[in-house]
């Protein structure tokens, strides 16, 4: 589902989950890891506003050009975001996990953000219950995308995805687990949809790192 930003590679996702909790009045946004910037034409087609992206994959900023305002090729580990004003929100989206101290980018992020603003996390769960699996039969490998993915240099559950942002100085407003329950013989039914639906997130709730696909925070500064 979701690729690495690599300078040969291309990350296209967009993620419905972090599309949603983007404030309608949101005049200003900073797409931190925009990949080819699918998520962002997607936000212009909803909402009038300004899109700045950040990669450091100029084959993915040549992509994100056609649809962004503004498209910056950084390395994040040493990107020094308040040169590029106030924001109403703030999308790190699948990108804090490959850096190396993502806590110091997130502290940086607090000038950046206007009072009213919002900052909206999106972070892999290493411990859904498939990589768990992989785990008890031995498998500990890095693949070119997913959980494993060989470019990510941090992994989170449940608890470290809560303290990363916390203790970034952040006050959480909200955070979920976006994920399912493995009924894969239930689903041929779609007259059962909205049940499925129910079960997902009753599932996601309850048991966060056993379901969650990936875990999604949105705050504001403290």
């Amino acid at each position: 589902m979701y690729l690495t930003s690599k300078i040969f590679m291309k990350y296209e996702a967009v993620n419905e989950s972090v599309i949603s909790y983007i404030p309608n009045t949101a005049q200003r946004i900073l797409d931190i890891g925009c990949g080819t910037g699918d998520l962002g034409r997607t936000i212009k087609s909803k909402i009038n506003c300004e899109i700045i992206g950040i990669t450091y994959s100029q084959l993915e900023a040549n992509h994100a050009a056609s649809y962004l305002n503004q498209v910056l090729v950084r390395d994040l580990n040493s990107f020094e975001p308040y040169k590029l004003g106030k924001f109403d929100c703030i999308i790190c989206s699948h990108i804090l996990e490959h850096l190396y101290q993502p806590e110091e980018l997130l502290t940086k992020l607090h000038e950046c953000l206007y009072p009213h603003g919002v900052l909206i996390i999106a972070l892999p769960n290493t411990l859904h219950y498939k990589q768990r699996l992989e785990f008890l039969k031995g498998n500990f490998k890095y693949t070119d995308g997913g959980l494993m993915d060989k470019t990510h240099f941090r992994f989170f559950d449940w608890d470290t995805a809560f303290d990363l942002v916390n203790n970034s100085g952040f006050q959480i407003i909200l955070r979920y687990a976006d994920g399912y329950l493995p009924m894969p013989l239930i689903r041929k039914f779609t007259f059962i949809n909205p049940l499925v639906s129910h079960l997902d997130k009753l599932a996601s709730a309850v048991m966060p790192e056993l379901f969650g696909v990936q875990f999604i925070i949105v705050a504001k500064s403290s």
